[in-house]
This record gives structure tokens, sequence and C-alpha cells, in this order.
């Protein structure tokens, strides 16, 4: 209904065609749309012959995207309404198959596969799925082994060849294998896997303790650069504000070739704004 066909256009005489140009025609890529224009040539007895969209791009990019949740979280009464929202939540933002799988690993001392990237192909499963999962609590927060673990297990369990990795770690506190970090993110950084990281403060905030320690830990979890992929949270409350954040920052990572990139270039270029005759062809930009 938005297209604005002819919001540009050329004749040309020589066979008395025109073209109509529609610069607001978009796509849709997965749950994402790309306004990326389209002209149609009309010829003189006003029928459409051919269309071309030059800034068209195919949808074909693929995102697999593993949530690492922290089983020991101290979410209080919490924890069953708003860390399993949030869950739902950036499934249902980013959505599912065939451009993005998700997949929910939670952990304490062990980890343990909520469901696979490949278990579920709709958002409407993942929120089930979703829904029923509960806290399997712990006394130790070894988020160095979670990491590790979605690393080596989580992508390799329905991944996809050449998709993008992403893994989102949510966390409220310091890790109790610390030492071992440097070591999995340096794995991580060979694998190429996006690490947004999530550091919940309602345990800090509650008991007036300075999170400056926990902070820096999870900066460093997140890959660089840290405005990008790293996020606080006042409390748990505050998880599902960050919902949208997340969701269009690893939907920017469709479109980019290096891994921390976060922006779009040419990949929103749009076209029929204007347009114009030239002597063999017909330009538009």
């Amino acid at each position: 209904d938005n297209m604005r066909l002819g919001l540009s256009l050329a004749t040309n005489p020589k066979d008395n065609s025109f073209l109509a140009c529609s610069p607001l025609w978009s796509h849709e890529c997965g749950s994402s749309y790309y306004t990326t224009g389209m002209c149609s040539r009309v010829n003189s007895n006003f029928r459409f012959s051919k269309t071309v969209a030059p800034a068209l791009q195919k949808a074909k990019s693929q995102t697999d995207s593993t949530l690492l949740t922290d089983a020991t979280i101290d979410l209080q009464v919490h924890f069953e309404v708003t860390n399993i929202i949030n869950i739902v939540d950036i499934s249902s933002t980013l959505g599912i198959e065939p451009f993005l799988q998700v997949g929910v690993v939670q952990y304490g001392e062990d980890a343990v596969h909520e469901f696979h990237l490949n278990d579920y192909r709709s958002v409407r499963d993942v929120v089930e799925a979703a829904s029923h999962i509960e806290q399997r609590g712990g006394t130790e927060t070894r988020t160095a082994f979670g990491i590790e673990f979605a690393r080596s297990e989580a992508f390799q369990k329905g991944g996809r060849k050449g998709a993008k990795k992403v893994m989102i770690v949510i966390t409220d506190g310091e890790s109790h294998d610390s030492p071992d970090l440097e070591k999995v993110i340096q794995q991580s950084e060979r694998d190429n896997v996006t690490r947004y990281a999530v550091a919940v403060l309602g345990y800090y905030n509650r008991r007036g303790i300075n999170p400056e320690t926990f902070l820096n830990e999870i900066k460093y979890i997140a890959s660089d650069p840290d405005d990008k992929h790293f996020f606080n949270v006042t409390d748990e409350a505050a998880l599902k504000d960050i919902v949208d954040a997340l969701g269009d920052r690893i939907f920017s990572l469709e479109a980019r070739t290096n891994k921390n990139e976060t922006s779009f270039g040419l990949e929103m270029s749009q076209t029929g704004f204007s347009s114009h005759v030239v002597e063999v062809r017909t330009v538009h930009s």
C-alpha cells in the first residue's frame, strides 16, 4: 500500500514507453524488511514489460543463536516470570527458521541443553518450549565452563555450516572459574562466535555491593566493542527492557561479512528516487 509507484518517472520518446519507480517497495527477510525500492518498465500500451530492483539482496544469511543462562541466578520470585519471558521475547523478536535458529543452555556447576538449535522450527514452538524451562539452581557459577560448553557442543548439535554464531550470556554474578575465561574467550574468537553479555545487577543493588569487578568480567566476556555487545540491567525485571535492542543488534549481523561489525552499509540501499533515460539504457538511483 505504501509503494508509491510513480514517485519518479522517466519517459523514452523512441518507443513511447516509460519507467515508473517505487523507492518504498520492500521485501521480507526473516522477521525484518528491506526497503530497497524497484522500478517497472511500462510499454506504449500501458502494460508492464519488465521489473528491475538493482538494490534487492536475497535474505540468505543464517544465524545460529545460543542463549546461555545462569542457573544459579538470584532471581527470587522474578525467575519464573521474567527470565522465561525474556527468552521467549528474544526468540519472538528475532524470528526463527530459515534465517535464525535458537537454542538454550542453562549452566551452574554443570551445563544442560534445554533445547538444541534445530529442535524447533517456529516461534510458536520455541515459545512453548521456553515456557517449560525450570531453574536448575546450583552452588557455583561456572561461566567459563558454560561458555566452553556452548561453544563446543551447542553449535555442533543442530548448528548449520556457514551460519553466523551468536552466544548470549545472561548472569547475575562473578564466575567461580574466572581464571579459565581467557582461554575459552580465545577459543570462541577462533570459532568466530559473536558474544553478547548481559549483567544483571539485582543481587549487587539489593545488598549494596560494588559491582565493578563483576561488570569488568562481563565486559571481558562480550565481543568488542563493548558498547555494541555488553548490556547491564538494574534488576531481573529490567531484562525485558533490553530485548528489542538485543534483537536489532543481532539482526544487523546478517548483513555484515566481518563477525563484529554491527552496522549496515550498502545493504540498506534504495533505488527509484530519480530516473533518467540516456541513449541506450535507463539510469535510476
